[in-house]
C-alpha cells in the first residue's frame, strides 16, 4: 500500500463488493467490518474510523447509525456503510425491504407493506435497538433517505466531484503510516516530477519521514531522550495510537511532562481520541486508563490554579 488515497480505495472497493451481495451482511456493519479490514490491511484500530470519514467527507459512501449507543445497557454504537450508487443502493433497499417484512410479520403476526411498516414503526424504533428488527428498520429508513439524497445533489455525488473532494480530504490527514501498523504500507521514496508539492503535501512527508526516524531513535535511546528531541506532541500521538495511556500518566507523574502548555496538548489529543470510544473496540478496553489520565492532567491544572 503506496499511499492513503490507494489504502481508501481499496476499502471503498471493499464496501462495494459487499453491497452488491444479496445476504444479511450486504451493509457492513463497523462493529465487524472494522475488525474485517484492520486484520487484512493491518490498521491501526482507533484510526479506522477516520478512514471512513474520509470516504464519506468525499460522497464516496454514505455512513449512518444502524444501533445507537446505550451505555446504561452497555450496547455500543453501530455504524453502516453503502457506497453512493443509485442503482446498488436500490437493490439493497429491494433486499433489507423483503427482509423487514418478514420480520414485522415475525414480530407482529401483520404483513404490511414497507410503507406502512416505517409509518408505524417509526415511533418504536428505540424500543428495538439493537434487534434484528430495529437494525433491518433502520437499514431501509436510512436508504429510502439516500435515495432521495441522490436525486437532489446528483452533482455533488458524481465521480469527478468525488475524486476533486477526496484529494481535499486526504490534504488535511495525516500520512498512511498513521493508519497501518509497522512493515506495510510504506510510501515510495520517488516522486514524480510532475506531481505538484504543496506545502500540505511536504508536511505530510515530513510527517512520515519523522515518525521512521523516531522508531528507529527509540530503538536505541530513552523515553526522556525521545520526549526532549521530538516534542511532546508528537510523542503524545504516538503513544495514543498504542494505546500507551498509562507511560503516558507515568511521565507526568513522575514530573518529565509538566508544563502547562504540554499539558494541555495531551488533554487536547485526549479528548479527540475519546471521541472514538463508540466504534473502536480496543480503544474501549483502555476507558479506565483514559479516565485515569484525563484526571491526573485536571488535577495538575487545577494545581496551577489556571484551568
Amino acid at each position: 500500500m503506496k499511499d492513503l488515497e490507494e489504502l481508501l480505495n481499496t476499502i471503498y472497493i471493499d464496501i462495494r463488493k459487499r453491497n452488491t451481495e444479496r445476504s444479511p451482511h450486504s451493509v457492513p456493519l463497523s462493529e465487524d467490518f472494522y475488525d474485517e479490514i484492520e486484520k487484512r490491511y493491518s490498521l491501526i484500530p482507533y484510526a479506522i474510523p477516520t478512514l471512513f470519514k474520509i470516504l464519506a467527507d468525499s460522497h464516496k459512501i454514505f455512513s449512518f447509525t444502524v444501533v445507537e449507543a446505550d451505555r446504561k445497557e452497555r450496547i455500543r454504537r453501530v455504524d453502516g456503510f453503502v457506497v453512493t450508487e443509485g442503482n446498488i443502493i436500490k437493490s439493497l433497499l429491494e433486499y433489507y425491504g423483503d427482509e423487514l417484512i418478514r420480520a414485522y410479520s415475525h414480530e407482529f403476526s401483520m404483513k404490511y407493506s414497507i410503507e406502512r411498516i416505517i409509518k408505524e414503526f417509526f415511533p418504536k424504533l428505540n424500543e428495538y435497538n439493537n434487534t434484528h428488527l430495529g437494525k433491518t428498520a433502520n437499514i431501509v429508513i436510512h436508504l429510502m433517505s439516500f435515495q432521495s439524497t441522490l436525486e437532489r445533489n446528483i452533482m455533488q455525488y458524481g465521480q469527478k466531484w468525488q475524486e476533486n473532494q477526496l484529494r481535499i480530504e486526504i490534504e488535511k490527514r495525516d500520512p498512511i503510516e498513521f493508519f497501518i501498523g509497522d512493515g506495510i504500507g510504506k510510501t515510495e521514496t520517488g516522486r514524480d516530477d510532475e506531481d505538484e508539492v504543496t506545502p500540505e503535501k511536504s508536511r505530510r512527508a515530513i510527517d512520515a519521514a519523522k515518525y521512521e526516524e523516531f522508531k528507529k531513535y527509540m530503538s536505541k535511546n530513552s523515553i526522556e531522550k525521545a520526549v526532549i528531541v521530538y516534542g511532546v506532541e508528537f510523542y503524545t500521538r504516538v503513544c495514543f495510537r498504542e494505546y500507551q495511556f498509562t507511560l503516558m500518566k507515568k511521565l507526568i507523574e513522575d514530573g518529565l511532562i509538566q508544563e502547562r502548555e504540554d499539558l494541555m496538548i495531551i488533554k487536547k489529543l485526549l479528548q479527540k481520541t475519546r471521541a472514538h470510544s463508540d466504534q473502536d473496540l480496543n480503544l474501549q478496553k483502555y476507558a479506565h486508563d483514559i479516565n485515569d489520565l484525563e484526571k491526573l492532567i485536571n488535577g495538575k491544572l487545577k494545581q496551577d490554579g489556571k484551568q
